[in-house]
């Protein structure tokens, strides 16, 4: 086989493995009746996993995401790239985001009534701000790479949880996690739908690109 054929099958190669990355996933499922309460979201401010978890308001079934460091913007940061990511969404769903010190009023309410049930809790908060239903995300992992260019030591790794209940019943409708350590440059060709270049991300790089991936196939993508 001349060099020129083989350069043509390694670059056939690597075209398939671009386009299989790439393929659209199917949102989520949801009924008419559960679509319906997407059309106000109530988006709680970004969260960090604290040990051992409380369940009011929210109901969190992840069990497999090992928790690690969190960088003291994290939440800033996701917050934000959640504000941002959601943006594509709006002409469907109007996105209500609740400031730090309102979501601390909503709860302290919650919790001075003894609410013991974590659907109760959202269907309260949700009924106090007349949202159809509430997305929450939590960080398990927010921890930067160390070093630059080549010169990369350890890579960002990132780890987050995403959910979404129903407002009238409290439960959760949905939920997607993400938890990635990037891998060597040379693996990156490989799962270019996330990484979308063969760089060293930063952890708000990483974070970014897999909330737009986790988004694009969420009950919001319907």
């Amino acid at each position: 086989m001349s060099h020129l054929s083989i350069y043509k099958s390694l670059l056939l190669i690597l075209l398939t493995l671009f386009l299989y990355s790439c393929a659209k996933e199917q949102p989520a499922y949801l009924t008419p009746r559960q679509l319906d309460s997407l059309k106000v979201v109530l988006v709680w401010p970004a969260d960090i996993y604290c040990e051992p978890p409380s369940p009011i308001p929210f109901y969190c079934p992840v069990r497999n995401i090992i928790p690690g460091e969190i960088s003291p913007s994290a939440k800033e940061v996701m917050g934000r790239l959640l504000r941002t990511s959601l943006e594509k969404f709006s002409d469907r769903h109007n996105f209500l985001f609740l400031d730090e010190g309102t979501a601390e009023l909503l709860l302290e309410k919650v919790l001075e009534q003894k609410v013991q049930s974590p659907e109760l809790a959202v269907r309260m908060i949700a009924e106090s701000t007349q949202a159809g239903s509430i997305l929450y995300l939590r960080i398990y992992r927010f921890k930067e790479r160390v070093g630059r260019g080549i010169g990369v030591t350890e890579p960002a790794s990132v780890a987050f949880a995403l959910f979404l209940y129903d407002g009238k019943t409290g439960k959760l409708l949905w939920h997607e996690v993400f938890d990635e350590t990037q891998k060597p440059l040379s693996e990156n060709i490989l799962n270019l739908s996330l990484y979308k270049s063969i760089k060293w991300l930063t952890a708000e790089e990483l974070a970014k690109n897999g909330l737009e991936k986790i988004l694009s196939r969420s009950p919001f993508a319907r």
